[in-house]
């Protein structure tokens, strides 16, 4: 049997979600608009490996497991919707700050101090979070991408998926960060900062609420 094919379709029909915007979407360009383009690429390998593990959850049969065991998904699908409504409003929270000096004079005028160790755990963790407790992740790896793997795949098939995985997950969000954090982006979200997180923030919180109240 050619799995090449396979293959191919998996990492098509994936890059596809991962294209469509969604609470991963938001977390990492927000982290690259706020940020540097460092954290915002340490949030997008949070976010491979979440895929990874995702992928590999999917591949032990996962889904067979929800099905068995309502409560879990239940607890997956809260937990998820809790992150976002509070990375929602960390967003508000940022957008009705008062700053203590005009965006674009604090911009120019005061450089940004060279991310820490911490900062990268920080971003990494963001990332990887935010795709954990997606229920949107949960419902894709369990159902779209399940429904797609062959039966009794030789070893090497597996390992070629999640490297597919984790490298289309990481490049795509990877570029994300790029272009947000990118001078041009910069500028631009100086001068529309506090609006933007703010419905960002209604967004995301909007979202958690939705996941919420789903059944």
């Amino acid at each position: 049997m050619n799995y090449l094919p396979i293959l191919l379709q998996i990492a098509v029909v994936y890059l596809v979600a991962a294209i469509t915007p969604g609470p991963n979407f938001f977390m990492i360009s927000q982290l690259s608009l706020a940020g540097r383009r460092s954290l915002g690429a340490a949030s997008a390998l949070g976010v491979g490996t979440a895929s990874i593990a995702w992928a590999t959850l999917a591949m032990l049969g996962l889904a067979a497991v929800l099905h068995q065991v309502e409560w879990l998904y239940e607890t997956i699908r809260i937990g998820g919707a809790v992150y976002l409504v509070y990375f929602g409003i960390k967003l508000l929270r940022s957008g009705v700050r008062r700053d203590a000096a005009p965006a674009d004079t604090a911009a120019t005028s005061v450089p940004l101090a060279a991310p820490h160790l911490r900062d990268y755990l920080r971003a990494y963790r963001s990332g990887l979070l935010t795709c954990l407790t997606n229920p949107k992740s949960c419902a894709f790896w369990t159902s779209v991408f399940a429904a797609m793997l062959p039966a009794h795949v030789p070893l090497w098939f597996n390992g070629a998926v999640l490297v597919t995985i984790g490298v289309l997950s990481a490049g795509w969000y990877s570029c994300v960060a790029f272009l947000f954090a990118s001078p041009r982006a910069q500028r631009g979200y100086r001068r529309v900062r506090r609006p933007l997180d703010a419905l960002c923030g209604v967004a995301l919180v909007g979202l958690g609420a939705k996941l919420a109240a789903d059944r």
